[in-house]
């Protein structure tokens, strides 16, 4: 019964995009009050973040003067509030297509998030990887790698041999990368585990031990 509740949990390729409920949402403000300004007009966010631009987009509107390889261009010209997802690491510069030349520029610049590595910056993968854990086994902490050819939503969890989630290890939107983190496993007993990689529509599961 253990062995084949384990099959249906891990053989199922999971098709949907989840919200990052350890995103932040950042605000911009402009037009009214704020002026021919943005408010703030340069912050810092981390991949998988959102910046929401609240404003008369009528009056000013909105577009993306460069972003970074693997971002999407952005813009708005009507209605009041726009949302933008962060999934490339970079500066992303924009502005009001009509004030710009009297100053209303912004920009924002995106970093990938603590404990996760982007270890080959210049490369861009050719299909998606999810390599073996080092050390195996391990004590506390091992090293896990995997490798992103597009930008995704990403998550990596490990779970138990009964199938139980024990550890959220990355839940983010990010770029295209070869990327690696270390889980550190100390608060949890020896034992078996599986640790699981989705990204878009891609899954793949590894086995990893833990010994005490």
């Amino acid at each position: 019964m253990k062995i084949k509740r384990i099959l249906i949990i891990f053989g199922v390729t999971c098709l949907t995009i989840v919200a990052n409920s350890n995103a932040a949402k950042y605000i911009i403000q402009f037009g009214g009050t704020f002026g021919f300004n943005y408010v703030p007009d340069s912050i810092n966010v981390v991949t998988g973040d959102t910046i929401q631009w609240q404003g008369n987009f009528t009056m000013h509107p909105l577009s993306s003067t460069s972003v970074p390889v693997g971002a999407a261009s952005f813009g708005q010209t009507s209605g009041d509030v726009f949302d933008y997802v962060v999934v490339a690491e970079g500066t992303y510069s924009y502005q009001c297509n009509i004030h710009f030349s009297i100053g209303m520029i912004g920009k924002f610049i995106a970093t990938n998030p603590t404990g996760v590595e982007n270890t080959k910056t210049s490369i861009r993968p050719a299909v998606f990887k999810l390599g073996q854990n080092f050390p195996n086994p391990f004590n506390p902490a091992t090293r896990i790698s995997f490798d992103i050819p597009s930008p995704a939503h990403v998550t990596l969890k490990v779970y138990n041999l009964i199938g139980e989630e024990v550890a959220k290890i990355v839940d983010r939107n990010m770029n295209a990368g070869s990327y690696s983190t270390t889980w550190n496993a100390a608060s949890l007993p020896s034992g078996v585990y599986f640790y699981r990689l989705d990204a878009g529509q891609f899954s793949d599961t590894r086995k990893l031990v833990l010994l005490k």
